[in-house]
């Protein structure tokens, strides 16, 4: 599991607990910490706001693309950002509010490291806290990168000229187009497990363990022996058989060509998340 990944899932799950952190300065400083846990380089400071000034591009804040405000603003800044989030006065529609602080979080700048990626995963959260979705689903990173230029182009717009209608339009039709992009590949992924469950039902040799395991695939797409013999809570004998039953249906491929310590993923479901 990556760091981010780590981080996301802390993060959902204090959103999801009555008992826990609130979308705050706080709540993004320990995703912070998670989002650095192990990475080797001092002065990354995680999980601590910024107390140097940093700037992006350039070799020094003189020649620098653009220089965040200095370090001692970034704590106020960050407590009006919380404020206008959980302002219920206005009547800025959900998207366009979450546009103006995604590039407010990115103009403070408030981390040493990490920023796009507690910037993308604040995004995220607010998806949840506002009941937007009611999971992670649609990936608007993707197309964030994607753009990049554009998208530092139009942050850099709003610093240099308050072009702030450019911004939201364009983060909108970002929007339009990774919900497009979702609902497309949640029809895909549905249609192939859809498909494989058919095969696997009309396939005489398939029997209880093998059912239990392709029920298990979208969760468990990589996968050992040894783990689908634990997963299944069974003997060596019957997981081996149940994924050879997959395998000699071409729903599960091996991976490793080897006879020992061998590998096995639900390839075309993998293709398709990867995409």
């Amino acid at each position: 599991m990556t760091n981010y990944l780590r981080a996301f899932r802390w993060t959902q799950e204090q959103l999801r607990n009555p008992k826990g952190l609130p979308i705050s300065v706080r709540l993004l400083c320990e995703a912070h910490r998670r989002l650095l846990d192990g990475v080797r380089s001092a002065g990354k400071q995680p999980g601590e706001l910024r107390r140097s000034q940093n700037w992006i591009g350039g070799t020094r804040p003189g020649n620098a693309v653009f220089v965040p405000p200095p370090p001692e603003h970034v704590s106020t800044l960050l407590a009006d950002m919380e404020r206008f989030i959980h302002d219920t006065t206005t009547d800025l529609q959900p998207m366009v509010k979450l546009a103006l602080i995604h590039a407010q979080f990115e103009t403070i700048h408030p981390f040493l490291d990490g920023n796009g990626r507690i910037g993308r995963l604040l995004i995220a959260a607010l998806f949840e806290h506002w009941r937007l979705l009611s999971e992670p689903l649609m990936y608007l990173s993707g197309y964030l990168k994607q753009h990049q230029a554009e998208y530092y182009r139009r942050l850099s717009a709003i610093r240099t000229e308050g072009d702030w209608e450019s911004w939201v339009r364009f983060f909108l039709e970002g929007v339009a187009i990774a919900a497009g992009d979702a609902e497309k590949n949640i029809i895909e992924v549905a249609s192939l497990v859809a498909t494989d469950r058919r095969r696997l039902l009309q396939s005489t040799k398939a029997g209880p363990a093998s059912y239990r395991l392709f029920e298990m695939l979208p969760m468990m797409p990589r996968f050992t022996i040894e783990r689908v013999r634990q997963q299944l809570d069974t003997s060596f004998p019957t997981a081996t058989a149940a994924v050879k039953v997959l395998e000699e249906l071409g729903i599960v491929t091996e991976m490793t060509g080897q006879k020992k310590n061998r590998s096995y993923s639900y390839q075309a479901y993998v293709e398709l998340l990867s995409r």
